[in-house]
């Protein structure tokens, strides 16, 4: 999988970004898989204090046979102190039309020594309102989490992650899978 990322700041407190994913499948076809967009407007309160208020848009295809493609936009509203932030992040089309959803997430992010950063992440995704109902019932309230660490060498951060959710274990390719997943990369800054 590649991605590319642009953003835009500035000093007003307006922002902008988006990225681009492309994937490497399985019968090693590369393809383009969907794009995020994002806009908004942050401000500072005070000394440490920072207000963030913006909208963000989804398109992806599927990402392997038998998956869906999804679309959709929220709205979010959050603030940073320090290392921590919480937004909250609310979507009248969530994965499908008429799909009301509300995700709560909070964030840590600490320097523990020069060139080195660890992160931390929990949220809970809960669905609103879903009409119609799908088979099997209304859709559980999900939570994730991840936990990682980073290093700066020069322009390339290297960074792992650990990350996982439930309740229960995620089903793809006819079988169930942990939602545990260990993860490792590198970006480039220029």
């Amino acid at each position: 999988m590649a991605s590319a990322r642009v953003g835009l700041e500035s000093g007003s407190g307006f922002y902008a970004d988006g990225s681009a994913t492309a994937v490497l499948a399985r019968d090693d076809d590369a393809r383009f898989l969907g794009y995020q967009l994002d806009a908004g407007l942050a401000k500072r309160v005070g000394d440490l204090w920072t207000i963030d208020v913006g909208l963000a848009h989804n398109h992806f295809r599927a990402a392997y046979a038998g998956a869906f493609p999804y679309s959709y936009t929220e709205g979010y509203v959050g603030a940073t102190h320090g290392a921590l932030s919480a937004y909250v992040f609310v979507s009248p089309n969530y994965y499908r039309g008429d799909n009301w959803s509300l995700y709560g997430q909070v964030e840590a992010n600490f320097t523990p020594a020069k060139n080195w950063r660890l992160t931390a992440h929990v949220g809970s995704l809960v669905h609103l309102y879903t009409s119609p109902v799908p088979y099997g019932g209304r859709p559980k309230t999900q939570h994730d989490w991840r936990f990682g660490v980073a290093r700066e060498l020069g322009a390339v951060e290297v960074h792992a992650a650990l990350s996982g959710g439930g309740p229960g274990r995620q089903f793809y390719y006819g079988y169930t899978h942990s939602r545990t997943a260990l993860t490792a990369g590198a970006s480039v800054s220029f």
